[in-house]
């Protein structure tokens, strides 16, 4: 699993995780940031980015198949663990989180922990445009929508148009069939019982998730999970309100790896 290292000067490393159709490039200026002393990776999942030529003739992208990949490569790393999930990135980070020897704290975004079976309704808002992210080959002119739909910060939409075009389309199909199929697990019973600390940072204006029940979910976790709101933001806050979330990270990682 290819990566982008940047080394730090305290104990800990930070891994993030992109989402569906997506690339670590969405980390990008969190990773270069001088103000997180820790060691950042950001893996490039199967079949995306920097990884889509090794996985050029693969045939499984199920959500089981990212999660073992996943578990095997940071469980070789003797460090505590900061994951950082983005949308499908949030959703691996939660079902794998139990499996990580040495989890220190999760954050995700872009993220409802979903029930099983799944609680579309209650976990997400109803987006149609969205639905291309789980469409195999749509045509350009539902890319576009879909990207501008997805952001509140219009910029960011040319990044996330490159990002699905450098993704096997199989990606897409094999992500839906899990979802259409239950496959995921429950996450809302795994991310409420998890011990280690949880922060939801959630986009005012992310078209995908109900706040709602990211406010229920926090409350379920009583005091070990904090929510935090980016206003004028969509789907994607690292990528749209880099300053902010390089900011809420200095937060975070201040109180999970206690320094």
């Amino acid at each position: 699993m290819k990566s982008i290292n940047n080394l730090g000067q305290k104990p800990g490393i930070i891994i993030c995780i992109h989402g569906n159709s997506s690339s670590s490039f969405v980390f990008k200026e969190f990773l270069h940031s001088e103000f997180i002393k820790q060691t950042k990776i950001a893996v490039d999942l199967p079949g995306h980015g920097s990884n889509l030529e090794n996985y050029k003739n693969h045939t499984d992208f199920s959500i089981s198949f990212f999660k073992e990949k996943l578990i095997a490569f940071i469980n070789t790393i003797d460090d505590e663990i900061l994951l950082v999930g983005n949308s499908l990135g949030g959703h691996l980070a939660i079902e794998i989180a139990n499996e990580i020897k040495k989890l220190k704290g999760l954050v995700i975004f872009g993220t409802p922990p979903v029930m099983k079976p799944i609680n579309f309704e209650e976990a997400f808002l109803p987006a149609t445009a969205l639905h291309t992210f789980l469409t195999e080959n749509p045509t350009e002119e539902a890319i576009t929508e879909a990207s501008n739909v997805a952001v509140y910060n219009k910029d960011s939409t040319t990044a996330i148009i490159a990002d699905f075009k450098k993704t096997n389309s199989l990606v897409r199909k094999m992500v839906a069939e899990d979802i259409l199929g239950n496959n995921l697990a429950d996450e809302y019973e795994i991310f409420t019982k998890l011990e280690v600390p949880k922060f939801i940072i959630a986009g005012q204006q992310d078209p995908s998730v109900n706040k709602d029940y990211l406010k229920k979910v926090t409350k379920k976790c009583k005091n070990n999970c904090e929510l935090i709101f980016f206003d004028n933001c969509g789907h994607y806050p690292s990528l749209e309100k880099p300053d902010l979330f390089i900011r809420t990270m200095m937060d975070i990682t201040s109180k999970v790896f206690l320094i």
